[in-house]
């Protein structure tokens, strides 16, 4: 499998690794990326068949797939214990990831996360999400809607970068939701887990947020307020403050 392209900020001890969403890739982490973050280093990959990762011969969606290209990405950076940031469709990645060896993730900050049980696309809207393949303006409109109501600068480029994915990921990441169950299995994962999500967030409810907070055993749910689908875009600095309290919960724990 062909190297993740990826990002990367900071050059502190602890190592945080940026999981972005659907329909998205390392793009979408650049204001976490700007912004201060001390004693970090800060890698944000685009997941195979995402942006600039998507020369893969023969590739299908899968979550296991996606969570051993991440530990391989993290072995060739030499990386050992990072802390794990995850939106959105992300967020169910870093869980994913987070499962299959805890003792070497620390800590999750799970940004707006898909359900751990799952979550189900009516089937009415697979013809839509196969149709952003050529309809720019009407994945660029889609975009927008999760992101109200902030409106990037460089949402033209998000767009751009998501119509780079594989074309199977058009609809197979959305197959892959509809049969994710992880919530029984939650409690396994000892290490702290912050979930945040906001008030304004037409996809992911306050309450299915709050509900992923309670199924780890040191889950704790913080309330962005007027935030929609997009945190990291739309309030970078609340979500810096809440990598701040995650990384001094983590303190002297996990190094290069």
């Amino acid at each position: 499998m062909s190297p993740l392209a990826y990002l990367e900020a900071g050059g502190g001890e602890q190592p945080v690794l940026l999981i972005h969403g659907n329909f998205a890739g390392k793009s979408w982490w650049r204001e976490v990326l700007a912004g201060p973050v001390p004693n970090a280093r800060l890698l944000a990959p685009d997941l195979p068949g995402f942006g600039e990762s998507t020369g893969v011969r023969g590739f299908s969606p899968s979550m296991s797939r996606y969570a051993e290209s991440l530990v391989r990405f993290l072995d060739g950076m030499g990386v050992r214990r990072p802390v794990l940031v995850g939106h959105s469709f992300g967020a169910a990645v870093a869980v994913e990831l987070a499962l299959t060896s805890p003792e070497r993730f620390p800590a999750m900050l799970l940004l707006s996360p898909t359900p751990l049980d799952g979550l189900y696309t009516p089937e009415y809207l697979y013809p839509v999400l196969q149709s952003y393949r050529f309809d720019w303006h009407g994945l660029r409109q889609s975009l927008q809607y999760v992101m109200s109501p902030c409106n990037p600068s460089y949402l033209d480029d998000l767009v751009d970068e998501a119509r780079k994915m594989h074309p199977a990921n058009f609809t197979g990441n959305a197959r892959i939701l509809a049969e994710w169950r992880v919530n029984g299995k939650a409690r396994l994962y000892g290490g702290p887990v912050l979930v945040a999500s906001g008030q304004r967030d037409n996809l992911i409810s306050p309450y299915s947020a709050q509900a992923t907070a309670r199924a780890f055993h040191a889950g704790k749910y913080v309330s962005l307020g007027n935030v929609g689908h997009s945190p990291q875009i739309e309030a970078p600095e609340k979500v810096l403050s809440l990598l701040d309290v995650l990384l001094d919960l983590t303190e002297g724990d996990a190094s290069l």
